[in-house]
Formats: C-alpha cells, sequence, structure tokens
C-alpha cells in the first residue's frame, strides 16, 4: 500500500538541487533515510516541473528519484493563493499535496507516464510561459522600483520592509482577486495582509535583494526563482542555492514569514550524506 501523504511535511530543493541529487545516485539511499527519519516528503511544484522540462538528458534519472523517495506533487502556486484568500484573516491550513509521485509505481506504465510527462510538450510550451512571464516581471521591476520612496536617510531600510510587504499583497490580490479586497473598501482594519505567506515571502525577497541590497537583476533567471517561493513558508525545510538562501535567512532573522520553515544551502546535501 501506498503511504498516505496528505497531511505530510515537504522539504524544497530549488530546481538545480534536484538535478545534482538526479546525478548523484550515491546520496539516494542518504535521502531516503533522511526523508524517512525525519518524516518527511519531497515537493515537486510546478515551477520545478516546467524547469526540468529543460533538461531531457536527466529525465530518467529525476524520475527514479522520485519514485525512489517519499515525493508528492505540490498543489499550483496560484491554488494556494485562493486558499489563503478563503481562510483569511487566518492562516492558510490546507495540505499542500496534490498527488503522491510514489502512487505511480501501482499505475500501469506509471514510470513511463511520469517521463512522458516532463518531456511533454504542453510542460515545455508551460515553460516558455515562465520565461515570458520572467521577462514581463523583469519590465515591472524597473518601471515599478521608483515608486517606492526611499527613507528619510536617502535608502532603503529593514523598517520599510512591513510597508512594501502590504503594498505588493494588495497590489497582487487587486489583479487576482479584486471581489475579495473590495470587501475591505470601507473597514481596511479588518484586512489582514499578514496572512498572505506566499506573496509576502515575494516581496521580502525582492526588498531585501533589490531595494536594501541595490542590486540588479543579472538575468532571466532572477525572477525565475521567484516563481518558486510561495511554496517556501508551508515547507519544514528548503534547500536553495547559496545567494538565495542567504537572503531568506536574514528575512527569517527580521520576519515571521519564514518562522517555521529551516533555510539551508546546498552543504545540506553534505551534512546529511
Amino acid at each position: 500500500m501506498s503511504p498516505d501523504y496528505s497531511f505530510s511535511r515537504f522539504v524544497y530543493f530549488d530546481t538545480n538541487i534536484i538535478s545534482e541529487l538526479a546525478n548523484r545516485k550515491d546520496l539516494w539511499r542518504s535521502l531516503s533515510d533522511f526523508l524517512e527519519r525525519n518524516d518527511l516528503t519531497l515537493g515537486l511544484s510546478s515551477a520545478q516541473a516546467v524547469e526540468l522540462s529543460d533538461v531531457r538528458e536527466l529525465h530518467d534519472d529525476v524520475v527514479a528519484l522520485l519514485l525512489g523517495v517519499p515525493s508528492a506533487f505540490l498543489r499550483p502556486w496560484d491554488v494556494i493563493l485562493h486558499e489563503e484568500v478563503r481562510a483569511h484573516p487566518h492562516l492558510r491550513n490546507d495540505p499542500l499535496l496534490l498527488y503522491p509521485l510514489n502512487a505511480m509505481l501501482l499505475e500501469p506504465r506509471g514510470v513511463e507516464k511520469l517521463q512522458d510527462f516532463l518531456s511533454s510538450g504542453g510542460l515545455r510550451a508551460a515553460r516558455n510561459d515562465q520565461l515570458n512571464d520572467a521577462r514581463q516581471m523583469a519590465g515591472v521591476h524597473a518601471g515599478l522600483k521608483n515608486n517606492f520612496p526611499t527613507s528619510n536617510t536617502g535608502k532603503y531600510t529593514l523598517h520599510q520592509a512591513d510597508e512594501f510587504d502590504c503594498a505588493m499583497v494588495m497590489q497582487w490580490l487587486a489583479s487576482t482577486h479584486s471581489d475579495f479586497l473590495a470587501t475591505f473598501r470601507e473597514d481596511i482594519e479588518s484586512f489582514h495582509p499578514e496572512v498572505f505567506l506566499s506573496i509576502r515571502l515575494l516581496a521580502h525577497v525582492i526588498f531585501h535583494k533589490y531595494y536594501i541590497g541595490r542590486r540588479e537583476p543579472a538575468s532571466l533567471s532572477d525572477f525565475g526563482d521567484l516563481f518558486h517561493l510561495a511554496y517556501i513558508p508551508y515547507c519544514e525545510l528548503a534547500v536553495v542555492e547559496r545567494d538565495l538562501c542567504s537572503i531568506l535567512n536574514q528575512i527569517k532573522r527580521h520576519q515571521d514569514v519564514l518562522k517555521s520553515t529551516v533555510v539551508r544551502n546546498i552543504d545540506f546535501l553534505r551534512d546529511w550524506s
């Protein structure tokens, strides 16, 4: 019988780390033991799936990895946001699980189905959409950055992070859930932006990296990384590349958005192996 992952606690690896693991079969047993020992499930998001469509040479190994450890597809980010809206003014508490990948071992041609999915035309089209969205985000960032003023010191400060976070939550909901947001027009005090963890983490990463850090996007991948952030506040552990790990831990020290998530970089693979 396949394990019941309905209320699993999830670990989120960024796509580069999943690719690294796919190439490192010597780590698979240690990974499986780590997940089972800590009652964790490896989550796979739609953002990761579309990025993995680019590395067809790894698909067989990625499938073998996913089906060899406790793993599951996660709900799409827009569903997570909808659940946050539905739960307001409380925190979202729905399961992240969409479908347990290990169940595919019991399906006719289950392994082949997962391989076919990763190389499907639909997923490649979704990858093109993701890249186009990243380009649009780059343009929006360039056009809007100056709309949020610096502090009286002439620089952006940590004290402005909550204001930026709230503004971004309201802007995002205005475009995705305008009817919901409109219900607070006469009573804004009853609106609780703090419960929208998926948008808030996105806002804080942008603010820490490009406002406080005064950095400029180096490539589309900088914005591509943002598609993963909605999942991280709802995972027990996130293992990401070094730069993002540093930023997330800065946020964790100053904000509550990641209070339930441990964040590590790729060195974590060595630590538990």
